[in-house]
């Protein structure tokens, strides 16, 4: 495929090179220097806007240098924001892009258009332009990473095509084109890490790293990784079939291992649950791995008795190989014990466990106990925790899924030795469960704590006099106003700014190399520092420690977030306990962030219009909404669309919402999508329909604004467009339904409903004009529904069957709605020239067991079935005659399941319809069942006249208030004289068949008829019906 001197040995061979240096050694090298000041020139140039700036192509030295320099930074970057410890160093990195600046600034020209002037420092200007240059879509990363120009200098080599290159191979034969192929892998990584970078930390209890990415509205750099995940799939695996993977790879079995768990995790970020499955089955059959989540006898509390049935993880590698490194490592974090008075640490499981050979148990693992399991390989232990992953991300929060998470991560917890990083998620997973469970919260947040601490203590170096803020002030150092425990090693003294820990820091020798911590760092898709710290907030709001949560959003500097939970604690410290300020607060911190102050502000001089901006200690219970409506800040703050958007939800000012449109170059789909839900509320549907389809244009991975606009155009009568709408909802939905949820195929099937009515009223519109008008001309121009659909080549039954389809499909996904069901039979009875009486049965069958009433059987459906089932004659054999046996058709016609519906679901329900006893009675006399005939009809008499179902032909005593209704109601009365007349026939047919009755029928048909009129002779004597009885009467005369 490729030439030797580009193979994926060769780049595996340069980021091993790293795992006895520090990646920052490669920085003072001349080569290194030429490419960060071209990386700066890029920079710059980017953001003034000036074409032709890029240079010549190519890295101007070995690309293998280039490459080696770009893992590098990459490597530095997430050891300085991921795992830790940070690089020693960093003072002479920051000094070498600083000096490459300063020559730019030197030769460029057009100074104050790129705003050097306004930055105090080179390197807060760096960062800046390294920041802006992030932004995608209207969304911009975290203001306050780290070593940014690291990130975007890596960036700059692997994607920018200026040093490496990005196109595909057309003959991969070229060395250089081969090298981009494969370096699409490290593109990919280069993508995703990007996108985390952008990942705004989410709202609520489940605020999951992982999660958090599925409500990134960022379809420009989706559509990217997206493009790159192709591409190295076509590298690591070859171009073959989905869910295949190639022997003939270049690339190690490790290495292939680790890139398709690397892509389950990618689909997991983006919200693709089939699609990461798929590669963490394909991982899991390169590692010969096999695991199952079983069943084990065992104890959870200290005064069980008896064993039950706990959850267990039943996991094992394949056999290891000679040439299969492992780096086996006795340092790991410090996992919290759960001390609790009821709970044991874990699971104690039975001893004499019976080997029963279990079917849902692969058979290597039958001979495995929970207690004494083999230890398995890092790769394996990451598939465990991307499987406890995907459960979590995609499965309801519930308890029922925290039971089977769990067992997951307690099996990597559990084992001998692994990786430093690996056994952290691990933690990390496992605080996440916890978090649900009142015993276990404790654990949960103190774990999460303690791996907070972890990162915070090994990615913060001590502050040096560099180091800026993003907007250009020095930031300042926090004051902590609470007093803390710090741990200082022996024969040292206490560093003030040196960040402290809760739990004592390990030893070097009881930690992990940053070697061994990035090893698998990009499998594990382990969150950045902030993202960590933001969800130990949220775990902290769990036990209802408000005022913690606070303080942790307010030392990252994430101000939306501190004016929610102003928001949730302004309760307890408001008069009236009503949280009335807490909205006045949220409001005066955005627009603080957005707005310059007013010039008329009495207090203008508590906070400085701009020094306080990146303060983690400004004082904002000072702040006041009032005091910032002057002009906005320019250039706008970091996350601007987002603030203006925030501000439109607390003001309901539409004007908001446009300004954020506006500054994200249109292109933040959220403001049209929070502009639409405004004009909903006020009930404007046309302007909520225009912001909508603007937010669609944007962003049409979507499937939540695509079901809206398919909610609009419903509204307003667009059923065409309203059915296109829907269908984009499902088709750009991730979950296994194939759709965003039950409700999405119904209103589709309402909206194709609708439409093909529509076209029928058109066409009968029309054959009306051609009536009246003698040209008939202009009748066409009217048929607007009738056009868009020949345009789609969709005839009028297509509409009907696919609206069936749509319902079918959203009874199947809420199998508990009963009206969706009532859809599918009214659709399904519909149909023409033929009714889907299969479709009918199945849906009457649901509506009964949701139901389970009288009202769920429909009278016009039933008879719809009973004459269907009987318009053709039963079948008989030449043997056969008609006082033959009970008729039973073949087993799957459509007349065996309508009798099965009647007799076993019907039947059973019915207590007051007298009409549905008589559909009963004429499908069991259509299969000659006499007796059963007979039955049903004295069934429907008695249930019309009001009286019980004994024997008893006469009405009893106990249903005056029934007889009383049929004695005045004009309607009931006809009821019962024809269940009257139908049972008089059925003894006349059926009754000197019977070996009970045989030529008594007469008298009991004469006693029925005289009981009814006995009873109705002062009401109805002289009415029609009267008569109707006198007839029969007469007729039964001996």
């Amino acid at each position: 495929m490729a030439t030797n001197e580009f193979s994926p040995a060769t780049l595996t061979s340069i980021a091993r090179s790293f795992e006895n240096s520090s990646f920052l050694e490669g920085f003072h090298s001349e080569p290194s220097k030429r490419l960060i000041s071209r990386f700066i020139q890029h920079l710059v140039a980017q953001s003034s806007e000036e074409p032709g700036a890029q240079g010549e192509q190519g890295s101007g030295g070995s690309e293998t240098e280039a490459i080696r320099l770009g893992l590098a930074s990459l490597g530095a970057f997430l050891q300085t924001n991921v795992t830790g410890p940070v690089p020693e160093g960093f003072e002479a990195t920051e000094t070498i892009f600083a000096s490459a600046l300063a020559e730019v600034k030197s030769s460029t020209k057009s100074r104050n258009e790129i705003g050097v002037a306004s930055a105090p420092s080179p390197i807060a200007f760096l960062r800046r332009l390294c920041l802006r240059s992030l932004d995608v879509d209207g969304v911009s990363p975290y203001p306050y990473i780290p070593q940014i120009e690291l990130f975007c200098f890596s960036r700059f080599i692997f994607t920018s095509g200026i040093i490496l290159p990005t196109e595909l191979p057309e003959i991969w034969s070229d060395p250089r084109q081969s090298l981009s192929l494969h370096l699409s892998w490290t593109r990919l990584r280069i993508h995703l890490w990007h996108y985390r970078l952008i990942t705004q930390p989410s709202l609520g209890p489940g605020s999951l790293f992982t999660k958090s990415g599925r409500w990134t509205d960022v379809p420009s750099l989706q559509e990217l990784i997206e493009k790159s995940l192709l591409e190295a799939e076509i590298s690591v695996s070859g171009p073959v079939e989905d869910g295949e993977d190639s022997e003939k790879s270049q690339w190690p079995q490790e290495s292939r291992i680790q890139f398709h768990l690397e892509v389950a995790t990618c689909h997991i970020l983006l919200g693709n649950d089939v699609k990461a499955r798929t590669a963490l089955q394909l991982a899991t059959k390169i590692s010969g791995f096999s695991y199952a989540l079983s069943g084990a006898l065992g104890k959870r509390t200290k005064f069980q008795e008896k064993n039950i049935s706990q959850l267990v993880v039943l996991a094992k590698s394949l056999a290891l190989s000679e040439n299969t490194q492992q780096h086996p490592s006795n340092a790991a974090p410090v996992a919290l014990p759960l001390n609790d008075d009821t709970l044991l640490e874990k699971i104690k499981f039975e001893n004499d466990q019976t080997n029963e050979t279990t079917p849902s148990i692969p058979p290597e693992l039958q001979d495995l106990t929970p207690e004494d399991q083999l230890q398995l390989r890092p790769e394996d232990h990451i598939i465990l925790l991307t499987e406890a992953t995907l459960r979590d991300t995609f499965s309801p929060a519930d308890s029922l899924t925290a039971e089977e998470i769990l067992p997951f991560a307690v099996r990597v917890i559990d084992d001998k030795s692994t990786n430093w990083q690996i056994y952290t998620q691990a933690l990390l997973v496992r605080s996440r469960i916890e978090l649900n469970r009142s015993r276990t919260l404790e654990r949960a947040v103190l774990q999460m704590q303690a791996l907070v601490d972890q990162v915070i203590v090994d990615t913060q170096a001590l502050d040096t006099s560099t180091e800026k803020s993003p907007g250009g002030q020095d930031a300042p150092e926090p004051e902590s106003k609470v007093p803390s425990i710090q741990i200082t090693p022996e024969n040292k003294s206490t560093s003030l700014q040196k960040p402290t820990s809760f739990l004592p820091a390990p030893k070097p020798a009881e930690s992990a190399s940053p070697q061994e911590r990035l090893r698998y760092v990009d499998a594990l898709s382990s969150p950045p520092r902030w993202h960590l710290e933001s969800e130990l907030a949220y775990a902290w709001t769990a036990v209802g420690s408000l005022i913690s949560a606070l303080e942790i959003f307010k030392q990252l500097r994430l101000w939306p977030e501190v004016a929610l939970c102003l928001a949730s604690a302004a309760g307890a410290d408001d008069q009236d306990g009503r949280g009335s300020g807490g909205e006045d607060k949220g409001r005066a911190i955005v627009r603080w962030r957005l707005f310059h102050r007013t010039s008329a502000s009495s207090n203008a001089s508590d906070i400085d219009d701009d020094s306080d901006l990146d303060n983690a200690e400004v004082d904002i219970s000072s702040l006041k909404a009032a005091d910032f409506c002057g002009p906005e800040r320019s250039p706008p703050p970091p996350n601007a669309p987002r603030l203006f958007c925030i501000l439109g939800d607390i003001e309901n000012d539409p004007q908001h919402y446009q300004r954020a449109w506006e500054i994200s170059n249109r292109r933040f789909a959220r403001a049209q999508r929070s502009l639409g839900e405004l004009h909903l509320r006020k009930q404007e549907w046309k302007e909520a329909r225009d912001a909508y389809q603007r937010a669609v244009a944007v962003n049409r991975l979507s499937p939540e604004m695509w079901n809206r606009l398919g909610d609009i155009e419903l509204r307003l009568g667009n059923f065409a467009d309203a059915a296109e709408a829907f269908q984009r909802a499902i088709s750009t939905a991730n979950n296994t339904s194939g759709g965003d949820d039950a409700r999405t195929w119904s209103n589709m099937g309402t909206a194709l409903l609708s439409w093909y009515r529509k076209i029928v009223q058109e066409k009968r519109d029309h054959q009306d004009k051609l009536k009246n008008d003698d040209d008939g001309t202009d009748a066409l121009g009217d048929m607007a529904n009738t056009r868009r659909a020949a345009e789609l080549g969709k005839p009028a039954h297509k509409l009907l069957q696919d609206a069936l389809i749509a319902f079918k499909r959203g009874a199947t996904l809420a199998d508990s709605n009963w009206r969706i069901w009532d859809n599918v039979i009214t659709l399904a009875a519909s149909l023409s020239p033929n009714p889907d009486l299969d479709d009918v049965v199945l849906g009457l069958r649901n509506v009964i067991r949701i139901r389970k009433t009288e009202e769920a059987l429909d009278l016009d459906i039933l008879t719809l079935l009973v004459r269907e089932a009987t318009k053709n004659p039963p079948a008989t054999t030449g043997s056969e005659g008609e006082g033959s046996s009970v008729y039973e058709p073949t087993r799957g016609t459509i007349e065996s399941k309508i009798i099965t519906l009647f007799e076993s679901e019907v039947v059973p329900l019915i207590t007051t319809n007298s009409a549905c006893w008589a559909l009963v009675s004429r499908l069991r006399a259509w299969r000659r069942d006499w007796a059963g005939a007979l039955d049903a009809a004295e069934k429907a008499w008695r249930t019309a006249v009001g009286g019980g179902v004994s024997s008893a032909l006469s009405a009893s005593s106990g249903a005056q208030d029934q007889q009383g209704n049929w004695l005045a109601n004009a309607e009931a009365w006809d009821a019962v004289v024809q269940r009257t007349s139908e049972l008089v026939a059925a003894y006349e047919n059926y009754g000197s068949r019977l070996d009970g009755i045989g030529s008594r029928w007469k008298g009991k048909a004469r006693s029925a008829v005289r009981s009814v009129m006995g009873k109705a002779k002062e009401s109805w004597e002289g009415d029609e019906r009267w008569k109707t009885l006198t007839d029969i009467m007469e007729d039964l005369k001996p």
